[in-house]
């Protein structure tokens, strides 16, 4: 078993010193034993497009075991039964080490018996599979843990869990305003709510998410985006293939990857495409909450679909400008765009739409556009970028890289998890069977 807590967080190895753990040794005078379990409750699907809480629980996989739940999707036939359908193994991208995620989708039939009663049989079904994996032990009605377990969320919509299942730590990973997104529940804010009075440490994707949630918890801390430098760099490199997708298209090639949902100005597409018919627009990424039928269709205006992760740089090596063509709403206000930084590490020119944490992050790095005019007129600047302008751009981009790798984002933030955990085993029995520091 790979140690859970790295030398780098010596305040974590000297709470186990003083409460009877040798970590020379890997043991400990505390009755139970067992390393910490994450289970985290999610509105993404794992194989979804690869977001915030793929890359850092990839990441925190290498320590300890995670198993990820995502929300539930109803099948179109009423026949069969409800179940938990396993989609993911380890870290995409990741050489795994040591633990690995384990990621699940509950399926339900389409039948009343089943949906009247969803949330009990949702809430069954992850009760259930914790018992398999010998996370939890039935103790009379209700359950106990067989090893430190935290609950990680990343929506409030499933708070009701915490009357469920046990738990030492709770954690609120927000990486978006879900409140303000298409089709949200009315309760959101009131669960969020609940959430954050009963969660142990809450962390924030972006700034406006933090401004808006820091007097509401004693324990909050900004994260902001990350990025794999290395993954996204390798669209630099001279072997990389252009996707062949779009390696026909006529240039220049103006790309966006993503979903594509109520958060895109589909009249910004549509006007770029219908004035500028000589430059190609690609569009990558699954199309979600809109009709098929909203989307414009042009000549130029390319869609190509959801791609894996591993193919992004092969796309990212054919763009010659990278777009965000955000429209500016509710569900925009507090976004804070992962691709940014992806873009960055591919050294691309980026325009992107005044979204408030891209202008307060990168307003020195993108090219900020308001309206279709002057999009067209900053895609038309960095076409003719010069050598100059360029070094001077990479060199920023790099300085923003070099603190923002998803690394040590994960690192951080197992840190102030393992800091609160430490706290409550201080109260309770549990032990850890680590490795050495040194080994």
């Amino acid at each position: 078993m790979r140690c859970p807590c790295p030398p780098r967080f010596p305040e974590f190895w000297q709470f186990l010193r003083t409460h009877g753990a040798d970590p020379a040794s890997g043991r400990s005078s505390m009755v139970s034993s067992g390393t910490p379990a994450i289970v985290c409750l999610a509105h993404l699907g794992w194989n979804n497009v690869w977001q915030r809480p793929q890359q850092i629980l990839s990441r925190i996989a290498r320590h300890y075991p995670v198993t990820y739940v995502s929300e539930p999707s109803i099948d179109s036939s009423p026949g069969g039964e409800p179940h938990l359908k396993c989609v993911g193994a380890e870290g995409r991208g990741l050489e795994p080490i040591g633990e690995t995620v384990t990621a699940w989708q509950p399926r339900f039939p389409d039948r009343s018996d089943v949906l009247e009663g969803w949330r009990e049989v949702y809430v069954g079904l992850v009760r259930d599979l914790l018992l398999r994996q010998g996370w939890v032990r039935q103790n009379g009605a209700g359950l106990a843990a067989m090893r430190p377990l935290i609950l990680w969320f990343y929506t409030p919509m499933p708070v009701y869990f915490l009357d469920h299942l046990p738990a030492d730590v709770v954690v609120y990973d927000v990486m978006d305003e879900l409140a303000s997104f298409k089709y949200a529940a009315r309760d959101l804010p009131q669960r969020e709510a609940q959430l954050l009075a009963r969660a142990d440490v809450v962390f924030a994707g972006g700034r406006s998410l933090y401004e808006a949630r820091r007097g509401r918890h004693p324990q909050i801390y900004q994260f902001l985006s990350g990025v794999d430098p290395d993954h996204f760099a390798q669209a630099l490199s001279p072997v990389t293939e252009v996707a062949a997708e779009i390696a026909g298209l006529a240039r220049p090639i103006l790309g966006y990857y993503g979903v594509i949902d109520e958060r895109i100005d589909l009249g910004l597409l549509r006007a770029l495409a219908a004035q500028h018919p000589d430059w190609s627009i690609v569009m990558v990424g699954p199309v979600s909450k809109i009709e098929a039928g909203e989307l414009p269709r042009l000549p130029n205006l390319h869609y190509v679909g959801q791609q894996p992760y591993e193919r992004l740089p092969n796309f990212l090596k054919g763009f010659d400008v990278c777009l965000m063509p955000f429209a500016v709403n509710d569900a925009t206000r507090s976004i804070s765009p992962t691709k940014t930084l992806e873009y960055m590490a591919a050294s691309k020119p980026i325009v992107s739409s005044p979204i408030p944490d891209v202008v307060a992050n990168w307003g020195d790095v993108v090219q900020l556009a308001a309206t279709p005019v002057e999009f067209a007129a900053a895609i038309e600047r960095v076409l003719v970028e010069s050598e100059a302008a360029r070094a001077s751009r990479t060199a920023r981009e790099l300085a923003i890289l070099a603190g923002s790798t998803w690394d040590h984002i994960a690192a951080e933030m197992r840190a102030r998890v393992e800091a609160v955990l430490a706290q409550r085993i201080g109260g309770g029995d549990w032990k850890f069977e680590l490795e050495s520091p040194t080994s």
